[in-house]
């Protein structure tokens, strides 16, 4: 399996996030295995396939559309360099290492997109920080949850999740 990383900037922070396993779901939900708590991803809003003959990242029916490269896609192959928005938060794609050097500014574009996408003022420090979630279980351990204080917008309510698909 290729070695891939989703990679993100809060401020000029960068935050990785390796993908270990063969599907990683990225939405609201606590099932989610990269959890963004944003009233504007769905509860299970997409995954990426990574195996050996390439990484494609699926949309699941979200309401507000899953991003790559400022296009909307249903279904999409992800290589080194793309960029993955999911609400309001923009990963850069790396695969073996490769784009080996990324910065903030290659990021900050795209996450003016978004946050203008989401309806809120945009701003290089749109984007989280992870933290592993409950890390003394074995299956938990390639699960990143990103947490309310980690946003510069506002989330909503928790109640929302009823709501919202």
């Amino acid at each position: 399996m290729k070695k891939v990383v989703l990679i993100m900037f809060k401020d000029d922070d960068r935050r990785d996030f390796p993908l270990t396993v063969p599907v990683t779901t990225i939405g609201r939900r606590h099932e989610a295995t990269l959890r963004i708590p944003a009233a504007d991803v769905s509860r299970l809003h997409c995954e990426i396939h990574s195996n050996d003959t390439g990484i494609t990242v699926k949309d699941l029916g979200s309401s507000n559309g899953t991003f790559v490269n400022g296009k909307r896609v249903a279904e999409s192959p992800l290589k080194a360099g793309d960029k993955l928005a999911v609400g309001p938060v923009v990963f850069v794609v790396q695969v073996d290492g490769i784009p080996s050097k990324i910065t903030p500014h290659d990021v900050r574009l795209e996450l003016e997109q978004a946050a203008a996408a989401a309806g809120v003022a945009a701003s290089p420090t749109t984007a989280t920080t992870k933290k592993q979630v409950d890390d003394k279980k074995e299956k938990d351990e390639d699960v990143f949850e990103l947490t309310e204080e980690d946003f510069d917008i506002d989330l909503g309510d928790d109640d929302d999740e009823k709501d919202m698909p």
